[in-house]
């Protein structure tokens, strides 16, 4: 199984500050977002999103919220991979975009989000559309 690094992410109370500390320091742009159901900003470098930007009103500081690896592999394989780690993990699916995301909690709280094309369908916990907000 090969992976490919896919982007940051930071939980931030306003996230026009991070955004601008992005675009000095590293020279990223904000560009195109999915429609997701929760405020936030994705900035790039020429056409990758490096950096996500969840705006959450409760989170005191920007922080990590996760780190995220692509892979072309078939969504049911990293599944199955994630179950039988054992570790807790959230499924969902990036509206518009044809990926599946599986949001795994790794011992210490960091979490990591595992990209897969999304490829039928997979027993989800998590829907965007529905519950209005980012995977905790």
């Amino acid at each position: 199984m090969s992976w490919r690094f896919d982007h940051l992410a930071f939980n931030s109370p306003q996230g026009a500050g991070l955004q601008q500390a992005f675009a000095d320091l590293l020279g990223l742009q904000s560009g195109r977002r999915p429609p997701f159901p929760f405020p936030g900003h994705w900035l790039y470098q020429d056409q990758q999103a490096l950096v996500h930007v969840i705006e959450q009103a409760n989170s005191p500081a920007p922080q990590l919220s996760h780190i995220a690896f692509s892979t072309d592999e078939p969504a049911e394989t990293v599944l199955q991979r994630v179950r039988t780690s054992g570790l807790p993990y959230q499924v969902a699916r990036v509206p518009e975009e044809g990926i599946w995301q599986l949001f795994v909690q790794l011992p210490g709280g960091l979490v990591l989000e595992l990209d897969t094309p999304a490829k039928g369908e997979l027993s989800t916990s998590h829907d965007y559309l529905e519950k209005g907000g980012a995977p905790s």
